[in-house]
């Protein structure tokens, strides 16, 4: 994702005011960001059909929560991470969801092929539910939401910062948790 412009920003907020004037003026909004808290809500499930549901969730709130809503110049994505966020950990507190057949083979992967990646996936999936929370969401956001670290702060509520520290300690953790050598080790192989 990229980082918004003024006129971007300015745009934003001026779509924002006209849907709490007229709920029908949310569309734009809508299709402007679906895509996007999908694809979140899919990377923290790793389930089809409940990342549907959290998406649809969290549009619900969005329209129930826009005449409250206060414009505070950071991307209304900022907002709506956030309410997915909080849907996907409520649903955490249910039996877990982890859908292995999500993966569809791309051709010329041989059944091998995919056992191993999904085999990869669920070990890098395990390692993160490792994380503490704070730092297991940074990376979710950093990684599935494709987000930047001052985007991930406005949904943290932390300072870019703390959100760079946070995500270089889950990847320090990761590295550690699947054996995987740091950046120093990878340079003094190169010696």
């Amino acid at each position: 994702m990229a980082h918004r412009s003024a006129d971007e920003l300015e745009a934003e907020r001026l779509m924002i005011e006209a849907a709490q004037r007229d709920r029908a003026a949310f569309a734009p909004l809508y299709e402007r960001y679906v895509d996007q808290i999908y694809a979140y809500a899919h990377t923290l499930t790793r389930n089809r059909e409940l990342a549907e549901d959290v998406t649809a969730s969290t549009f619900a709130k969005a329209i129930e929560d826009l005449p409250r809503f206060e414009w505070r110049g950071v991307p209304y994505s900022a907002w709506l991470y956030r309410v997915a966020a909080n849907l996907v950990a409520r649903q955490a507190r249910r039996p877990a969801w982890l859908d292995l057949d999500e993966h569809q083979p791309v051709d010329g992967e041989s059944p091998e092929q995919i056992v191993e990646q999904r085999d990869r996936e669920a070990t890098v999936r395990a390692a993160v539910a490792t994380l503490p929370d704070d730092q297991r969401q940074a990376v979710l956001l950093r990684f599935g939401g494709e987000l930047r670290n001052r985007e991930i702060g406005e949904i943290m509520g932390r300072s870019e910062g703390a959100v760079k520290l946070l995500t270089f300690r889950a990847m320090t953790s990761l590295r550690q948790e699947l054996g995987a050598p740091t950046p120093a080790e990878r340079s003094m192989e190169g010696r």
